[in-house]
């Protein structure tokens, strides 16, 4: 199964533009049936650690250094890449690292319906497979490294996944699951290699996300066939992953956490969900149904550790609510890292105000008016939060408003005229930035 791929979000002047990819893995039902925990005398994993401090750039160096003579066979690869590792998890790691940057996905044989050989020998000679293979060629090379190992097959949440997707029939992916120091963790070279991108093409993109991957994290989108090798205290039944948000591995990468697991969400107009976030990472949220993007819809701000990610539902339907973020000192652009399915039962005709790049990175939070179309001539009173500013004001053509400061939080009634309004922030200087756009009619 491909997973699905990298979605990005750009934010251009004064409002934000979607732009989403979908990344892979997709269905091909082959692979052996998982062998059952409990039949190989292992043990779930109990009070693991996953160091995301342990250094592999020795050990990725020498498998990324793979000369053509090593890669003849497996014997001849796995003798290969083990010749540096010091531990059990070294060796994991160089197999894992290798396939990742070796083996592609196989497009035309999963697209077409007619899988070519998933076995170890014919994968290493073609470089390419479909999940099957790459567990198959991963749990090859580790035999021969002395590690124990398990195919693990079962539903994966990839390619063509939507949230809040029943699944029945074939297993639509495979994985595998390694035996360090006396533990099972588990891995998938499959989705750690690559994805599809929107234009049709693979694309290698190393995913560490998917070596050693916590349990608790792996669940998310993978659900074995055989019970134990979820490898959790408290298994999940197949409607309780089913019924579980959807998130990508950069969810994890950056430290996110969702209060509301539920992936879909039954509602009115309104839709309120609080996602955990460390004060280095900045989020963004949109809002799309099956034929269009609304650009006002939805409104993301910091509110102490958490983010709050509100959304108006323009009617009753069903909605893609999907959560963006970053680094704060990332020049790079926003990731895809969630998605809730909304179901709404009636809509609400007003959209939030339009916020600026530097309302999320200074991590401001607007407490009123909340509605993006302001009446001319009416007064309003103006309250947001913008941490680190020494001015607020409010801006209505030519007219400024200085909002009254109480340390970070300003506020102040201002009647607005016709036209375009914003909120702007000086944090000292002559550089006035922008924090939230209005319209007003």
């Amino acid at each position: 199964m491909i997973r699905r791929g990298v979605a990005i979000l750009k934010v251009i002047f004064l409002f934000y533009i979607f732009i989403l990819f979908s990344f892979i893995p997709p269905a091909d039902g082959q692979g052996n049936q998982s062998k059952s925990l409990a039949a190989l005398g292992g043990e779930a994993i109990q009070n693991y650690s996953y160091s995301e401090s342990y250094n592999y750039d020795k050990i990725n160096a020498h498998a990324l250094a793979a000369p053509a003579s090593a890669e003849l066979s497996v014997e001849s690869l796995a003798a290969y890449l083990i010749e540096p590792a010091a531990n059990e998890q070294e060796k994991a790691r160089a197999i894992f690292r290798w396939i990742c940057q070796n083996i592609d996905y196989d497009l035309g044989s999963y697209f077409a319906g007619r899988l070519s050989s998933t076995k170890s020998e014919d994968v290493l000679k073609s470089r390419s497979s479909v999940c099957a293979g790459y567990s198959d060629l991963f749990s090859a090379l580790a035999e021969e490294a002395g590690l124990e190992t398990v195919e693990i097959r079962g539903y994966g949440k990839g390619y063509s996944y939507r949230p809040g997707q029943r699944f029945a029939g074939p297993f639509n992916h495979a994985w595998n699951a390694v035996k360090i120091n006396g533990s099972w963790y588990l891995m998938d070279p499959t989705w750690g290699a690559g994805y599809l991108g929107r234009d049709g093409k693979y694309h290698r993109w190393f995913d560490d996300h998917y070596f050693m991957t916590p349990p608790d994290q792996f669940i998310f989108d993978h659900l074995p066939e055989e019970e134990s090798w979820q490898l959790l205290d408290r298994p999940l039944s197949q409607a309780q992953f089913e019924d579980l948000v959807y998130v990508e591995s950069d969810f994890f990468n950056l430290g996110l956490a969702a209060m509301e697991r539920n992936g879909s969400i039954s509602a009115g107009g309104e839709v309120n969900l609080s996602v955990y976030a460390p004060e280095d990472v900045v989020m963004m949220a949109g809002l799309e149904s099956d034929s269009e993007v609304f650009e006002d819809r939805t409104l993301c701000q910091r509110d102490g550790q958490n983010y709050e990610i509100l959304a108006r539902l323009p009617q009753a339907g069903s909605y893609a609510l999907r959560a963006y973020a970053k680094k704060k000192d990332d020049p790079g652009v926003y990731k895809s890292v969630m998605q809730y399915n909304i179901n709404a039962s009636s809509g609400v005709e007003s959209g939030f105000p339009l916020t600026f790049g530097r309302f999320g990175e200074v991590g401001a939070h607007l407490y009123s008016p909340m509605e993006r179309s302001l009446q001319a001539g009416q007064s309003y009173h103006f309250r947001i939060m913008v941490p680190g500013a020494a001015e607020v004001a409010m801006v209505c053509g030519k007219e400024w408003s200085r909002l009254e400061a109480q340390g970070d939080l300003f506020e102040g009634n201002v009647t607005v005229a016709n036209g375009e309004a914003g909120i702007f922030a000086n944090f000292g200087g002559e550089k006035w930035e922008g924090m939230v756009r209005y319209v007003a009619s």
